[in-house]
């Protein structure tokens, strides 16, 4: 991943169910304290498998919007 954009995690929402473990094919996420986080963030490839897999709807995936 390049960058500093990060998939954000609502803590408060997040169940710890890890449903989005498997989700991310970098292996990126973890479970932290009984919730998910993104803890290998030089792994993440900001791909979006992530945001749907959470049955919660912890994690969302802000944009950057780059006018050329």
């Amino acid at each position: 991943m390049t960058g500093d954009v990060l998939p954000e995690i609502d803590l408060d929402a997040c169940t710890g169910c890890g449903d989005c473990l498997p989700a991310c094919p970098t292996g990126a996420l973890a479970l932290v304290d009984g919730k998910a986080r993104v803890a290998r963030p030089d792994r993440c490839e900001y791909d979006g498998r992530c945001e749907p897999a959470c049955p919660e709807g912890a994690i969302s995936l802000p944009y950057v919007i780059v006018l050329a």
